[in-house]
C-alpha cells in the first residue's frame, strides 16, 4: 500500500534524524567533557607556574628583618601549601580516574576516559609531583611555626622543569586525545549526515517515480480526455492506491470512449446490426460479453423475434428467432424498465419452460446475462441482452453501469428502429408515388370515359352509376395529387409577403367554402406590419386546407374566426383558426399530422401531413388544441421578416 511505503519512509527518515540530533548531542557531551578534562589539565598547569612563581618571587625578595619574615610566614606559606593542596587534588584525581564537583563545578563527579598515552603522562606527572612535593617539604623543615621560605623557594627556582615539562606534555596528551576524539565523532556525524542526505533524495527520487511521476501522467490523462480524446489511456506502472485510481480512471475512459462512440453511432443513423456489432466490439472492454442479441416485439404482443446477434465478437445465424413473450423474464424486464439481471442461468432455465430464450442461451453454453429493455425512445418494443459463459461474472458495478447509460443505449437502438421504420416508409413511399404515376394516365382515360356517358343520355340507373363513377375518379385523382405532393421533396419560391392581404384575398377568391353550410369568416389583426418571407402558393394551400377543416367541423351557419398577432419576442407572427365544432378526442389530436389517418368518409388522411410539411418548410410551427367550450383552434407561428 502507498500509505505504508510513504510512512515507512517518512519514518527512515525520522530515524536517521534522530540519530544525527542524538549523535550531536553525544558530540557536545564529548565536546563538554573534553574541554572539562582541557581545563583540569590547564588549571593543573597554571598550579604548578602559581606555585614556581611564589618561589621565585619569595627567592629574590627574601626579608631582611623578623617582622618581614613573620609577614611572609603568612602570605607566602599559605599560598604554597594552598598551591600544593590543589596540585595533589589535581593529580590525585588524574590518578583515580574520579574527579569531585569541587574541581568541576558540576553536579556530579566527572570520571574521564583516557588513552593509554594520556595515563602515561599522569604517571609521569604523578612520580615528578611526588619527587618535587617531597623536595620542597623537606626544603621548608618540620617547624611549621618558623619554615624555611627561602630553602623551599630556592628548591622551586632550582627543580621545577621537570615538573612543568611533564605537565606540558600531559596536557599535549590531552589535547591530541581531545582531538582525536572529537575528529572521530565528526567524522561518524558526517558519514551519517551524508548517509541521510542519500536516502533522504533516494525517499525524494522513490516518491518522485512512485507518486508524482504517476500522478503528473494522471493529470495530463484527465486533461487530454476534457480535451476530447476519450479514448487515452494513462500507463500503470505499479501496484498502489494511485494504480488503483488510474485503473479506475481508464474504466471510466473506455466507458466514455465506447460511450462517445455510441453516440457517434446514433448520429451516423447505423442500421441494427451495425449497431449490434459495435455494441459487441465496444462494450467486451466495459463488462465480460461473449454474446450479444437484439430482440423485437411483434405486432400481435405475443412473441419476441431475434433480430439478430453476435458472438465473440462476429455476427450468428441463430437457429430460432421467434420466442414466446407470455410469462418470461424478457417480458418482466420490459414491463419493469430497469436491467434484468440473470446470474444461474442453467438453474433458472431449468425450472420453467416458458423461458424458450433464456434455454436456448443455455444451449449455446452461456452462463450470466443482463436483459436491458428498449421501450420508452423506441417506436418497437425490444430488449439488448447480454451474455457471458463466466458464471456470476456480472457484478452491482455492471449493472449500475448500464442502468446509467441504459437511456443512451435504448436512444441509440429506438432511433436504429425509428431509421429502419423511416426507411420502410420511404420505401413506400417511393413505390406509391411510382404508382400514382402510373395510375393518373389510365385514370384521366376513365375520367374522360365517365364525362363522356354523363353527357350521353343513359337510363336513370345507368345515369346514377356514371355519376357515382366520376365522382369516385375525382377523389381517387385528387388522392393522387396529395400523394405525390406529399411524396416528392419540397420547393419553396420564397418573397416578401402581407399575411393579411394574402388571407383576405384568399377569403375573396374562396367564397364557396363558407357559402356551402352559410357560415362565414371574420379576421382580426393588429395594424402592425405581418410581412414573412413565404412561398404564396404553398401558404395558400395551406390556408384552403384549414379553411376547409374548419368549416366541415364547425356547425351551419356559424363563424370562423382568423386571428393574425405579432410576437415581438419570437420575431414571429402567429395566425389562428377557431372554430366552435365538437371537440377532437384526445386520442385522435396525437393522430392528426400522420400519414394517412383522418376521421372523415371520404378524407385521403394527407392534407394535414401536406400542411405541417409545408409550415415546417417555412421554419415555422404548427399546434391544434381542441375543448368542449372553446372548440378546435389551429395555431400556426410563422418567422417575421
Amino acid at each position: 500500500m502507498l500509505k505504508t511505503q510513504i510512512a515507512a519512509a517518512l519514518v527512515l527518515i525520522m530515524l536517521l534524524f534522530g540519530t544525527i540530533f542524538t549523535l550531536s548531542m553525544v558530540a557536545l557531551n564529548e565536546q563538554q567533557s573534553y574541554n572539562l578534562l582541557l581545563n583540569i589539565t590547564t588549571r593543573l598547569e597554571q598550579t604548578a607556574q602559581n606555585l614556581v612563581t611564589l618561589g621565585m618571587n619569595y627567592a629574590m625578595n627574601v626579608p631582611q628583618d623578623s617582622s618581614s619574615y613573620d609577614r611572609d610566614v603568612k602570605l607566602y606559606y599559605r599560598a604554597m601549601l594552598g598551591q600544593i593542596e590543589m596540585i595533589d587534588d589535581i593529580t590525585n584525581s588524574f590518578m583515580t580516574n574520579e574527579f569531585s564537583p569541587a574541581l568541576t563545578n558540576a553536579g556530579d563527579p566527572y570520571h574521564p576516559h583516557l588513552t593509554p598515552a594520556a595515563q602515561q603522562a599522569v604517571l609521569a606527572v604523578e612520580e615528578i609531583w611526588k619527587s618535587f612535593r617531597e623536595g620542597i617539604i623537606d626544603a621548608l623543615g618540620n617547624n611549621n611555626g618558623m619554615p624555611r621560605l627561602d630553602t623551599a623557594a630556592e628548591y622551586i627556582a632550582r627543580f621545577h622543569a621537570p615538573l612543568a615539562a611533564s605537565i606540558d606534555i600531559l596536557l599535549t596528551k590531552i589535547q591530541q586525545q581531545t582531538e582525536q576524539q572529537l575528529n572521530q565523532v565528526y567524522q561518524v556525524h558526517l558519514a551519517l549526515l551524508f548517509t541521510a542526505v542519500i536516502i533522504t533524495l533516494g525517499v525524494f527520487g522513490w516518491f518522485y517515480l512512485v507518486v508524482l511521476k504517476p500522478l503528473k501522467n494522471a493529470v495530463s490523462g484527465f486533461q487530454k480526455v476534457a480535451q476530447g480524446d476519450f479514448g487515452y489511456q494513462v500507463p500503470i506502472a505499479s501496484e498502489n492506491e494511485l494504480a488503483i485510481m488510474t485503473h479506475s480512471f481508464n474504466a471510466l475512459s473506455i466507458r466514455l470512449y465506447a460511450i462517445f462512440r455510441l453516440i457517434d453511432k446514433i448520429q451516423q443513423g447505423s442500421d441494427l446490426n451495425e449497431t449490434l456489432g459495435f455494441v459487441a466490439e465496444e462494450f467486451s472492454a466495459l463488462l465480460p460479453l461473449d454474446w450479444v442479441g437484439g430482440l423485437f416485439v411483434t405486432c400481435d404482443n405475443n412473441t419476441i423475434v431475434l433480430e439478430g446477434s453476435y458472438r465473440n465478437g462476429k455476427p450468428e445465424v441463430a437457429q430460432r428467432t421467434r420466442y414466446p413473450l407470455r410469462n418470461t423474464l424478457l417480458l418482466k424486464a420490459l414491463e419493469s424498465g430497469e436491467p434484468l439481471h440473470i446470474p444461474n442461468m442453467p438453474a433458472t432455465g431449468n425450472e420453467n419452460a416458458d423461458f424458450q430464450f433464456l434455454n436456448y442461451l443455455i444451449n449455446a453454453g452461456l452462463k450470466d446475462a443482463i436483459f436491458l429493455p428498449i421501450k420508452d425512445l423506441s417506436p418497437i418494443p425490444g430488449v439488448l441482452a447480454f451474455a457471458t459463459r463466466q458464471e456470476n461474472a456480472y457484478t452491482p458495478e455492471h449493472l449500475e453501469l448500464l442502468a446509467n447509460i441504459a437511456g443512451l443505449i435504448t436512444h441509440s437502438f429506438g432511433k436504429t428502429v425509428r431509421l429502419a421504420e423511416h426507411s420502410r416508409l420511404a420505401a413506400i413511399g417511393s413505390f406509391a408515388s411510382g404508382i400514382a404515376h402510373e395510375i393518373r394516365s389510365p385514370l384521366s382515360t376513365i375520367s374522360m370515359a365517365l364525362d363522356y356517358f354523363r353527357s350521353s343520355e343513359l337510363p336513370g340507373a345507368a345515369s346514377k352509376r356514371a355519376n357515382l363513377a366520376h365522382k369516385e375518379a375525382e377523389r381517387m385523382a385528387r388522392l393522387l395529387e396529395e400523394i405525390l405532393l406529399y411524396a416528392k421533396p419540397l420547393q419553396l419560391q420564397l418573397q416578401l409577403l402581407d399575411l393579411k392581404q394574402l388571407l383576405l384575398q384568399l377569403f375573396e377568391t374562396h367564397q364557396e367554402i363558407p357559402q356551402q353550410k352559410q357560415q362565414h369568416f371574420e379576421c382580426a389583426a393588429t395594424d402592425d406590419e405581418l410581412n414573412i418571407l413565404a412561398d404564396p402558393d404553398r401558404l395558400t394551400q395551406v390556408f384552403l386546407n384549414l379553411a376547409r377543416n374548419a368549416c366541415d367541423a364547425a356547425p351551419e351557419g356559424s363563424t370562423i374566426h382568423w386571428h393574425l398577432t405579432r410576437e415581438p419576442l419570437s420575431r414571429s407572427i402567429v395566425i389562428s383558426v377557431n372554430n366552435r365544432g365538437e371537440p377532437i378526442p384526445n386520442d385522435h389530436l396525437e393522430k392528426l399530422f400522420d400519414p394517412f389517418f383522418t376521421t372523415k368518409t371520404n378524407g385521403t388522411g394527407l392534407g394535414l401531413s401536406i400542411v405541417k410539411r409545408i409550415v415546417d418548410g417555412h421554419g415555422g410551427d404548427i399546434e391544434i388544441t381542441s375543448t368542449q367550450k372553446q372548440g378546435t383552434t389551429i395555431t400556426l407561428q410563422l418567422p417575421q421578416a
